[in-house]
Protein backbone atom coordinates (compact mmCIF):
# COMPACT_ATOMS: atom_id res chain seq x y z
CA UNK A 1 0.00 0.00 0.00
CA UNK A 2 1.21 3.57 -0.58
CA UNK A 3 0.92 4.41 2.64
CA UNK A 4 2.94 1.87 4.97
CA UNK A 5 1.20 -0.57 7.76
CA UNK A 6 3.77 1.22 10.26
CA UNK A 7 3.33 4.49 9.72
CA UNK A 8 -0.75 3.98 10.05
CA UNK A 9 0.16 2.02 12.82
CA UNK A 10 2.26 4.81 14.41
CA UNK A 11 -0.62 7.09 14.12
CA UNK A 12 -2.93 4.38 15.87
CA UNK A 13 -0.77 4.08 18.41
CA UNK A 14 -0.96 7.33 20.09
CA UNK A 15 -2.04 7.03 23.82
CA UNK A 16 -1.64 3.68 24.31
CA UNK A 17 1.50 1.27 25.45
CA UNK A 18 4.30 0.79 23.28
CA UNK A 19 5.67 -2.20 24.78
CA UNK A 20 1.82 -3.55 24.87
CA UNK A 21 1.19 -3.51 20.99
CA UNK A 22 2.70 -5.96 18.16
CA UNK A 23 2.46 -4.69 14.64
CA UNK A 24 1.90 -7.06 12.29
CA UNK A 25 2.06 -6.48 8.67
CA UNK A 26 -0.20 -8.11 5.97
CA UNK A 27 0.46 -11.57 4.71
CA UNK A 28 -1.44 -14.31 3.31
CA UNK A 29 -2.09 -15.75 6.73
CA UNK A 30 -3.26 -12.41 7.93
CA UNK A 31 -6.94 -13.17 10.24
CA UNK A 32 -8.27 -10.72 7.87
CA UNK A 33 -9.70 -10.84 4.58
CA UNK A 34 -11.94 -8.50 2.49
CA UNK A 35 -15.06 -10.51 1.24
CA UNK A 36 -16.42 -7.91 -1.66
CA UNK A 37 -16.61 -4.64 -2.04
CA UNK A 38 -17.49 -2.38 -4.66
CA UNK A 39 -18.71 1.61 -5.74
CA UNK A 40 -22.69 2.29 -6.16
CA UNK A 41 -24.00 5.39 -7.83
CA UNK A 42 -27.86 6.76 -7.61
CA UNK A 43 -29.27 9.59 -9.58
CA UNK A 44 -32.99 10.46 -8.92
CA UNK A 45 -34.72 13.66 -8.88
CA UNK A 46 -31.69 15.64 -9.58
CA UNK A 47 -29.78 14.41 -6.95
CA UNK A 48 -27.08 11.76 -7.16
CA UNK A 49 -25.35 9.70 -3.98
CA UNK A 50 -22.16 7.73 -4.12
CA UNK A 51 -20.84 5.60 -1.91
CA UNK A 52 -19.07 2.27 -0.99
CA UNK A 53 -20.48 -1.00 -0.27
CA UNK A 54 -18.19 -3.36 1.80
CA UNK A 55 -18.01 -6.77 3.78
CA UNK A 56 -15.06 -8.08 5.44
CA UNK A 57 -14.13 -11.32 7.31
CA UNK A 58 -11.78 -11.41 10.28
CA UNK A 59 -10.88 -14.86 12.29
CA UNK A 60 -12.07 -14.65 15.59
CA UNK A 61 -9.09 -13.93 17.23
CA UNK A 62 -10.15 -11.80 20.41
CA UNK A 63 -14.00 -10.87 21.74
CA UNK A 64 -12.40 -6.78 21.32
CA UNK A 65 -11.73 -6.15 18.26
CA UNK A 66 -11.94 -2.92 15.63
CA UNK A 67 -12.17 -3.33 11.79
CA UNK A 68 -11.35 -0.51 9.98
CA UNK A 69 -11.83 0.86 5.85
CA UNK A 70 -8.34 3.07 5.89
CA UNK A 71 -9.21 4.66 2.72
CA UNK A 72 -7.37 7.21 0.06
CA UNK A 73 -10.13 10.39 -0.04
CA UNK A 74 -10.38 10.91 -3.67
CA UNK A 75 -11.21 14.97 -3.14
CA UNK A 76 -8.95 15.61 -0.31
CA UNK A 77 -6.03 12.83 -1.27
CA UNK A 78 -5.59 12.15 2.48
CA UNK A 79 -6.00 9.13 3.94
CA UNK A 80 -8.80 8.74 6.53
CA UNK A 81 -10.66 5.61 8.50
CA UNK A 82 -14.05 4.35 8.31
CA UNK A 83 -14.88 1.92 10.99
CA UNK A 84 -16.76 -0.81 9.93
CA UNK A 85 -19.60 -2.29 11.83
CA UNK A 86 -20.39 -5.72 13.15
CA UNK A 87 -22.88 -8.10 10.95
CA UNK A 88 -22.64 -11.40 12.06
CA UNK A 89 -20.70 -13.96 14.23
CA UNK A 90 -20.34 -17.40 12.84
CA UNK A 91 -18.12 -19.13 15.40
CA UNK A 92 -14.57 -18.81 14.11
CA UNK A 93 -15.11 -16.22 12.40
CA UNK A 94 -17.27 -12.56 12.36
CA UNK A 95 -18.05 -10.53 9.63
CA UNK A 96 -17.94 -6.82 9.57
CA UNK A 97 -19.85 -4.39 6.77
CA UNK A 98 -19.97 -0.88 5.57
CA UNK A 99 -23.66 -0.59 3.56
CA UNK A 100 -22.90 3.17 3.49
CA UNK A 101 -19.07 3.76 3.11
CA UNK A 102 -17.27 6.58 1.47
CA UNK A 103 -16.60 6.43 -1.73
CA UNK A 104 -13.45 5.39 -2.24
CA UNK A 105 -11.10 4.53 -5.11
CA UNK A 106 -8.36 2.93 -3.33
CA UNK A 107 -7.85 1.16 0.62
CA UNK A 108 -7.01 -1.27 3.16
CA UNK A 109 -8.29 -3.00 6.22
CA UNK A 110 -7.35 -2.81 9.19
CA UNK A 111 -8.29 -5.04 11.92
CA UNK A 112 -7.24 -4.58 15.38
CA UNK A 113 -7.21 -6.46 18.73
CA UNK A 114 -6.01 -6.01 21.64
CA UNK A 115 -2.05 -5.72 21.66
CA UNK A 116 -2.20 -6.41 17.91
CA UNK A 117 -2.77 -4.78 14.23
CA UNK A 118 -3.41 -6.47 11.32
CA UNK A 119 -4.17 -5.76 7.25
CA UNK A 120 -5.63 -6.86 4.62
CA UNK A 121 -3.58 -5.49 1.79
CA UNK A 122 -4.81 -6.84 -1.08
CA UNK A 123 -0.40 -8.32 -1.44
CA UNK A 124 0.85 -4.78 -1.56
CA UNK A 125 -1.24 -3.56 -4.03
CA UNK A 126 -4.36 -1.88 -2.18
CA UNK A 127 -8.32 -2.79 -3.42
CA UNK A 128 -9.11 -0.23 -6.16
CA UNK A 129 -12.68 0.20 -7.55
CA UNK A 130 -15.19 2.60 -9.00
CA UNK A 131 -18.70 3.03 -9.71
CA UNK A 132 -20.00 -0.62 -10.29
CA UNK A 133 -16.58 -2.08 -10.78
CA UNK A 134 -15.57 -4.45 -7.67
CA UNK A 135 -13.43 -6.39 -5.89
CA UNK A 136 -13.08 -10.11 -4.28
CA UNK A 137 -10.70 -10.61 -1.46
CA UNK A 138 -8.20 -13.11 -2.88
CA UNK A 139 -10.31 -13.67 -5.75
CA UNK A 140 -12.73 -16.18 -4.24
CA UNK A 141 -15.57 -16.07 -1.13
CA UNK A 142 -17.92 -17.38 0.46
CA UNK A 143 -21.04 -15.50 0.53
CA UNK A 144 -23.34 -18.15 2.16
CA UNK A 145 -24.24 -21.30 2.98
CA UNK A 146 -27.19 -23.28 3.53
CA UNK A 147 -27.87 -26.83 5.45
CA UNK A 148 -30.98 -29.14 4.35
CA UNK A 149 -33.19 -31.53 6.01
CA UNK A 150 -35.39 -34.16 3.86
CA UNK A 151 -36.55 -37.47 3.22
CA UNK A 152 -37.09 -40.40 0.71
CA UNK A 153 -38.89 -43.04 0.75
CA UNK A 154 -37.60 -46.54 -0.69
CA UNK A 155 -37.87 -50.57 0.44
CA UNK A 156 -40.78 -49.85 2.71
CA UNK A 157 -37.89 -47.58 4.90
CA UNK A 158 -38.00 -43.66 5.29
CA UNK A 159 -34.73 -42.35 5.00
CA UNK A 160 -33.61 -38.89 6.23
CA UNK A 161 -31.43 -37.06 4.31
CA UNK A 162 -29.04 -33.90 4.34
CA UNK A 163 -27.47 -31.96 1.79
CA UNK A 164 -25.96 -28.15 1.69
CA UNK A 165 -26.20 -25.22 -0.95
CA UNK A 166 -24.88 -21.95 -1.14
CA UNK A 167 -23.73 -18.66 -3.56
CA UNK A 168 -19.79 -17.63 -4.05
CA UNK A 169 -18.02 -14.51 -4.76
CA UNK A 170 -15.71 -14.82 -7.83
CA UNK A 171 -13.26 -12.20 -9.37
CA UNK A 172 -13.71 -12.63 -13.05
CA UNK A 173 -9.67 -13.36 -14.09
CA UNK A 174 -11.19 -15.54 -16.97
CA UNK A 175 -13.85 -16.73 -19.12
CA UNK A 176 -13.77 -20.01 -18.35
CA UNK A 177 -13.75 -20.94 -14.84
CA UNK A 178 -14.39 -23.97 -12.14
CA UNK A 179 -15.62 -22.75 -8.87
CA UNK A 180 -16.97 -25.10 -5.85
CA UNK A 181 -16.67 -26.80 -2.71
CA UNK A 182 -14.62 -29.30 -1.41
CA UNK A 183 -16.54 -30.57 1.67
CA UNK A 184 -16.56 -33.68 3.97
CA UNK A 185 -19.97 -34.70 5.32
CA UNK A 186 -18.32 -37.43 8.09
CA UNK A 187 -15.38 -35.76 9.66
CA UNK A 188 -12.94 -35.74 7.15
CA UNK A 189 -13.13 -39.74 6.56
CA UNK A 190 -13.86 -38.55 3.11
CA UNK A 191 -13.76 -35.39 1.12
CA UNK A 192 -15.54 -34.41 -2.11
CA UNK A 193 -15.96 -31.51 -4.94
CA UNK A 194 -19.72 -30.23 -5.64
CA UNK A 195 -18.56 -27.80 -8.88
CA UNK A 196 -20.82 -24.70 -9.12
CA UNK A 197 -22.46 -22.82 -11.71
CA UNK A 198 -22.37 -19.32 -12.90
CA UNK A 199 -25.60 -17.14 -11.18
CA UNK A 200 -24.50 -13.47 -12.75
CA UNK A 201 -22.71 -10.40 -11.61
CA UNK A 202 -23.46 -8.94 -8.41
CA UNK A 203 -26.32 -6.73 -8.35
CA UNK A 204 -26.12 -3.02 -6.83
CA UNK A 205 -28.68 -0.43 -6.59
CA UNK A 206 -28.77 0.75 -9.78
CA UNK A 207 -26.80 -1.45 -12.16
CA UNK A 208 -24.65 -4.71 -12.15
CA UNK A 209 -21.32 -5.01 -10.60
CA UNK A 210 -18.47 -5.36 -13.40
CA UNK A 211 -15.83 -8.26 -12.91
CA UNK A 212 -17.66 -9.74 -9.73
CA UNK A 213 -19.62 -13.09 -9.86
CA UNK A 214 -21.79 -15.32 -7.95
CA UNK A 215 -21.81 -18.86 -8.39
CA UNK A 216 -24.56 -21.30 -6.71
CA UNK A 217 -23.65 -24.87 -5.30
CA UNK A 218 -25.19 -28.05 -4.24
CA UNK A 219 -23.96 -31.14 -2.92
CA UNK A 220 -25.25 -34.15 -3.70
CA UNK A 221 -28.39 -35.84 -1.49
CA UNK A 222 -26.38 -37.59 1.32
CA UNK A 223 -27.74 -39.94 4.33
CA UNK A 224 -27.95 -37.80 7.57
CA UNK A 225 -24.61 -39.32 9.62
CA UNK A 226 -22.89 -37.83 12.51
CA UNK A 227 -21.25 -35.52 13.03
CA UNK A 228 -23.66 -33.25 12.80
CA UNK A 229 -22.03 -30.74 10.68
CA UNK A 230 -20.35 -30.19 7.17
CA UNK A 231 -17.08 -29.09 6.87
CA UNK A 232 -15.93 -27.44 3.46
CA UNK A 233 -13.48 -24.84 2.01
CA UNK A 234 -13.79 -22.41 -1.49
CA UNK A 235 -11.86 -23.37 -4.74
CA UNK A 236 -11.52 -21.30 -7.95
CA UNK A 237 -9.81 -22.52 -10.75
CA UNK A 238 -8.97 -20.75 -14.06
CA UNK A 239 -9.18 -22.59 -17.02
CA UNK A 240 -8.61 -20.11 -19.95
CA UNK A 241 -5.99 -21.46 -21.95
CA UNK A 242 -2.15 -19.35 -21.41
CA UNK A 243 -0.35 -19.00 -18.56
CA UNK A 244 -2.45 -18.81 -15.40
CA UNK A 245 -3.88 -21.92 -16.92
CA UNK A 246 -5.34 -24.33 -13.69
CA UNK A 247 -4.08 -21.44 -11.04
CA UNK A 248 -5.94 -22.19 -8.08
CA UNK A 249 -7.20 -19.92 -5.90
CA UNK A 250 -8.83 -20.65 -2.14
CA UNK A 251 -11.23 -19.58 0.45
CA UNK A 252 -10.35 -22.28 3.82
CA UNK A 253 -11.95 -19.32 6.21
CA UNK A 254 -8.41 -18.51 7.51
CA UNK A 255 -7.04 -22.02 7.79
CA UNK A 256 -9.77 -23.31 9.13
CA UNK A 257 -12.14 -24.55 7.03
CA UNK A 258 -15.63 -23.60 7.22
CA UNK A 259 -18.50 -25.42 9.12
CA UNK A 260 -22.10 -25.59 9.18
CA UNK A 261 -24.23 -27.29 11.58
CA UNK A 262 -26.60 -30.07 9.36
CA UNK A 263 -30.09 -28.36 10.96
CA UNK A 264 -32.14 -27.67 8.44
CA UNK A 265 -31.78 -23.66 7.76
CA UNK A 266 -28.50 -23.42 9.43
CA UNK A 267 -26.90 -20.82 7.61
CA UNK A 268 -23.70 -19.54 7.51
CA UNK A 269 -22.01 -16.18 5.58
Amino acid sequence: MKRTALNSFGQWLAGVTLAAIVPILASAEEPVRLKVTFGQVYAVSGMTFDWTTVDVNVKNIAFQKSVVMHYKDPAAGTWKDFPLTFSGHYGNYDVFSGTNAPTAQEFVIKYGVPSEEHWDNNGGTNYKIGAFVGAVGGNVMLRKATSHIGHEAGGGFTFTTSWFDGEIYVQNLSFNKRVGVHYTANDGATWHDADGSYAGKVQAVANVVDSVEIWKFRTPTLNLVNPGQFRFAVYYEVKDPGPNLGKQFWDNNFSQDYFVGKGEGTTIQ
